[in-house]
């Protein structure tokens, strides 16, 4: 359990860090030149979606561990 755990928290940092670089970028494309807050502004939401990715990144993983279950039962009693 702790290795799917850790596992679930490594793999919700990798997709964290890459979503929030995506955010972080169309957020800064969009800040007028100059202004602080909006640069402000996506720090701060990029943050916020790299947090939540590895909090629930074991549950996600999880989420897709039975997904991939039950796709490979119901594609055989097909």
């Amino acid at each position: 359990m702790t290795a799917l755990m850790w596992t679930g928290s490594l793999l919700g940092a990798l997709f964290g860090l890459a979503h929030a670089a995506y955010i972080y970028r169309a957020l800064s494309a969009q800040a007028a030149v100059g202004t602080r807050e909006n640069h402000t502004r996506a720090v701060y939401f990029s943050l916020w979606i790299f947090v939540l990715w590895v909090l629930f990144g074991s549950y996600v993983l999880v989420l897709w561990l039975v997904g991939v279950v039950f796709y490979i039962v119901f594609k055989m009693f097909r």
